[in-house]
């Protein structure tokens, strides 16, 4: 069984900013998933039990599973979403194109299964990716940068509409195997909202936990270590 559902929940203008930063983990949210018949996906049953093995809820952060979808990591909706996204926008660095996002491109990441999850909590927009390597293409995967030159840079979108965007490294407990955290700061004319995000490897299993909204730095760090760790717990057991 394949799983494909991914119905908005919040206007494509809001979230084309988000996308083009960290186009699979908010891509999500805004964009309709694909009814009907889906072609035979090799990865589907990997997939469907990557989807099981997300955390239901963490602390006030609850599962939506009609907004979570499973499958092929190149053939996931969100993923075609996030490139039509990128495909359409304009940066002032050409070289920060998905800048936060590059281990997605890796042709291990494509055809591997993948399944990304949306959770609703009040103090913010939380997301988590999981997607089943090896442990070589895992490490590999997560230590793919940003360029340095990426820390701060514009992107103008199909409508003429544009924002800033500065992408820094968090400082926040190391989880699983190996990780790193960053934030992503994103600016336009309707204010300021940021995304924290923690990458991870548990073995072959690369995780991206993220963490989107205008609440207390502090809150959403601390939620992105503690739902990390509770996903980790969670993959131990079920896969």
């Amino acid at each position: 069984m394949r799983l494909r559902q991914s119905p908005a929940r919040s206007t494509p203008t809001a979230a084309l900013p988000v996308a083009i930063a960290l186009a699979s983990a908010v891509a999500l949210t805004a964009c309709g998933g694909q009814e009907g018949e889906q072609s035979e996906d090799p990865n589907a049953e990997a997939a469907a039990q990557l989807h099981d093995a997300q955390p239901l809820n963490v602390e006030d952060v609850t599962l939506l599973p009609e907004s979570s979808e499973a499958g092929t990591y190149s053939e996931l909706v969100t993923v075609q979403y996030s490139e039509e996204v990128r495909a359409s926008t304009e940066l002032d660095k050409p070289e920060c194109t998905d800048a936060a996002n590059r281990w997605s491109d890796l042709e291990a990441v494509r055809e591997a299964p993948a399944s990304v999850a949306a959770y609703e909590w009040d103090r913010g927009n939380v997301s988590h990716i999981l997607v089943r390597l090896d442990e070589g293409s895992a490490a590999e995967a997560l230590a793919v940068e940003p360029p340095e030159t990426c820390a701060e840079y514009t992107a103008t979108y199909e409508d003429g509409s544009s924002s800033d965007y500065g992408v820094a490294d968090l400082d926040v407990p190391p989880v699983g195997d190996e990780s790193r955290s960053f934030s992503i700061r994103v600016s336009d004319d309707g204010g300021e909202n940021h995304m924290y995000t923690v990458m991870y490897r548990n073995g072959g299993l690369l995780g991206t936990t993220s963490v989107m909204g205008p609440g207390d730095a502090g809150d959403y760090e601390q939620m992105l270590v503690d739902f990390s760790e509770a996903a980790i717990k969670r993959q131990d057991q079920m896969l």
